[in-house]
């Protein structure tokens, strides 16, 4: 599920009361789905501009980007913390811009090819996780020629889905 963030820039040398403020503007304009940090997640463009109409009154750039939310059971592999975060409310994060999805389409003429596609697939997976009646995998954009390459190897086919 995607959402969007944003990342404040907040200066330095502020007043507690400054950041008070904004946090009370924040609770009267809006409900946060998460944060972490300086980074503000929301579900809706409404809510997103609620946050930049009130940053822009206190003078507090940011940047905007994508979020994927993943699925609460969703496996994590060695390299999550390049591609996302662990938000303080436990959830897990992918940045949209970084990432491909993809799924088996077809299930192979023997269900070891898919197996044996995984294997080799392993080393360069982000995260895998259940939604509907599919197992989706994440890997680095980047990687998304050398995974279709992998399946036809093994007589697989997957689809990469828009996020």
């Amino acid at each position: 599920m995607r959402k969007i963030a944003l990342l404040l820039d907040l200066p330095e040398g502020k007043l507690p009361g400054f950041y008070a403020q904004i946090v009370k503007g924040l609770a009267q304009r809006t409900t946060l789905f998460d944060r972490d940090k300086e980074l503000l997640v929301l579900n809706t463009s409404e809510d997103r501009d609620a946050v930049l109409e009130l940053l822009h009154h206190y003078n507090v750039p940011s940047e905007e980007m994508l979020l994927l939310l993943l699925p609460p059971a969703a496996n994590l592999f060695a390299v999550f913390s390049d591609y996302g975060f662990i938000s303080r409310a436990e959830r897990h994060y992918l940045y949209d811009h970084l990432v491909s999805i993809f799924c088996f389409t077809k299930p192979s003429a023997a269900h070891s090819e898919q197996q044996q596609a995984l294997l080799q697939m392993q080393e360069h997976l982000i995260a895998d996780f259940h939604l509907e009646d599919a197992r989706y995998y994440a890997v680095d954009q980047h990687m998304s020629e050398l995974m279709d390459r992998i399946a036809k190897a093994y007589h697989c086919s997957i689809s990469f889905i828009q996020t």
